[in-house]
Order: structure tokens, then C-alpha cells, then sequence
């Protein structure tokens, strides 16, 4: 809930953002699959300084060079706290 409607949480340390799409909540890791770079969030989705790939808020692959989308996370809500987990 504290998370605004289309906006994002950004843990980082963690490289990791969690995106509000309506009501549905989204993680990802923020690690650019073209070189493993740190992708930013932006009011479009996320974009990578290193080479300009470009992600949509869903993380798929707008702009290469990345070559996929964002590697998604597990998510949990409950009780008004998101748990995020790597695979």
C-alpha cells in the first residue's frame, strides 16, 4: 500500500525494485542481462546507463542489446508486507 499506483519501490543494495501495475504488484532483479550492469527505474519501466537497453514495466526487452527481459522474482503479500525471493 505504500507503494503509489504505478510507481516502484527500489532496494538498491539488493538490486531490486518492486513495480505497482494497478493492483497487481511485480519484482525484479535490476541486473541488466546484456552485462549485468544496473538497470534504473523510470516512469516507462527501467533502463540500463551501460549500453542503453531499455525494459518495459513488465520487463520485457524494449531495446537491446539485452538480449531477455528482467529476471522476475517470487512475491509474497500478506498482512500489508511484500516478501521478495530469488529462485
Amino acid at each position: 500500500a505504500d507503494i503509489p499506483p504505478e510507481g516502484a519501490l527500489v532496494l538498491p543494495q539488493q538490486r531490486v525494485a518492486v513495480v505497482r501495475d494497478g493492483g497487481d504488484f511485480l519484482a525484479f532483479d535490476l541486473t541488466c542481462t546484456h552485462l549485468g550492469c544496473t538497470v534504473k527505474v523510470t516512469e516507462l519501466g527501467f533502463s540500463c546507463p551501460c549500453h542503453g537497453s531499455r525494459f518495459g514495466r513488465g520487463g520485457q526487452v524494449l531495446k537491446g542489446p539485452a538480449p531477455r527481459a528482467l529476471e522476475r522474482l517470487a512475491l509474497a503479500r500478506r498482512d500489508g508486507i511484500i516478501r521478495v525471493t530469488r529462485g
